[in-house]
């Protein structure tokens, strides 16, 4: 035994370090392949093995190339395995004592790479047509999310930021004095302690409705108090919609209705057809559109089971003046009847 390692450590470690030796230099000449590389691969399994391990790291960063923390990170490993292979091994047998240093180097500096550039890159959570899903964060809140939802996640020892990029998700926060939860949807971003709300977002619609707890909403456009509106708080049972094109607007709303989608309904309480439309579309497996203003305008309420599409249709053609057609093609398209 050498150095505390067994003669079969000792071969893995070598056939590691030639993996990493010929992941560096196919790099840095450019080049999938050689016919001295794929010599050395059909050598023996154990190289192949070796290979996977050097090559899934470098893999990860390849699928994320165009991003500069990728690019750093490979650019750095690459360069720290040429220094240390120049500095520290002067290897009289070739490029096999060369590949000593670069399994220390190489292997270990992409990983540690891929590690760091991991640091603050936040969590996403998201779901697809119909699903419904619930998650529960490091640190105790929980975030449930409605279909067609998407939500970044990115905690630090100084506060908990989230963001809805699309859909609709009720925020049930984890009491925490010195670190604000807050919640960007569209314009605006919704700050909390600890508490429970529901934040929904229909284009570019924001609907805030504070479940309970204490809630205050900033508009994210803010540059001055002169030039944007105020900070917004909000008392349970009140839900605040703004837009990038109208001042916010807070209203009493039922909480249970709100939040009704938990359970499978969705109600709408003399809404714009717009919005219902928006709600149903995460249910829907064809698109469904309002073809002009004057239909998206009209108001429209009822309660229907989430993913009964043909139910809002048929109560929405019988009850407004609209006209539906549908085809495979190019979904619903609702529109104005004249």
């Amino acid at each position: 035994m050498m150095g505390g390692m067994t003669q079969e450590e000792q071969i893995d470690s070598r056939r590691l370090a030639e993996a990493s030796y010929w992941r560096v230099q196919l790099t840095e000449l450019g080049l999938e392949t050689t016919t001295d590389f794929e010599a050395w691969l059909a050598a023996s399994p154990d190289n192949r093995v070796a290979w996977h391990r050097v090559q899934a790291p470098w893999n990860f960063l390849g699928e994320h190339s165009s991003a500069p923390e990728a690019l750093a990170a490979r650019r750095d490993a690459l360069d720290r395995a040429r220094r240390e292979g120049r500095r520290r091994w002067r290897p009289p047998s070739g490029w096999r004592g060369l590949a000593a240093s670069i399994a220390a180097v190489a292997v270990i500096g992409l990983l540690g790479s891929i590690a760091y550039w991991n640091i603050g890159r936040p969590d996403i959570y998201r779901t697809s047509l119909g699903e419904r899903r619930s998650v529960t964060l490091s640190d105790g809140s929980t975030v449930a999310l409605d279909g067609r939802s998407e939500v970044r996640v990115s905690f630090s020892k100084e506060e908990r930021r989230l963001a809805l990029v699309s859909g609709q998700a009720r925020f049930d926060v984890a009491h925490e004095v010195t670190r604000a939860f807050s919640v960007v949807a569209g314009t605006e971003r919704v700050i909390a302690t600890g508490t429970a709300f529901n934040v929904d977002l229909l284009g570019s619609q924001v609907l805030v409705t504070l479940i309970e707890g204490h809630v205050v909403v900033v508009d994210e456009r803010r540059s001055s108090a002169a030039t944007s509106p105020p900070p917004v708080e909000l008392h349970s049972g009140e839900r605040l919609a703004a837009s990038a094109a109208r001042p916010p607007v807070v209203e009493r709303v039922s909480v249970d209705k709100a939040t009704a989608w938990q359970n499978g309904q969705l109600v709408f309480e003399n809404e714009p057809l717009s919005l219902a439309v928006a709600r149903v579309s995460r249910y829907a497996a064809h698109p469904i559109v309002v073809a002009d203003e004057r239909a998206a305008e009209l108001r429209f309420s009822g309660v229907f089971d989430a993913g009964d599409v043909k139910a809002f249709v048929d109560a929405v053609t019988r009850y407004l003046p609209v006209d539906v057609q549908a085809d495979q093609e190019r979904g619903i398209r609702l529109q104005y009847r004249e």
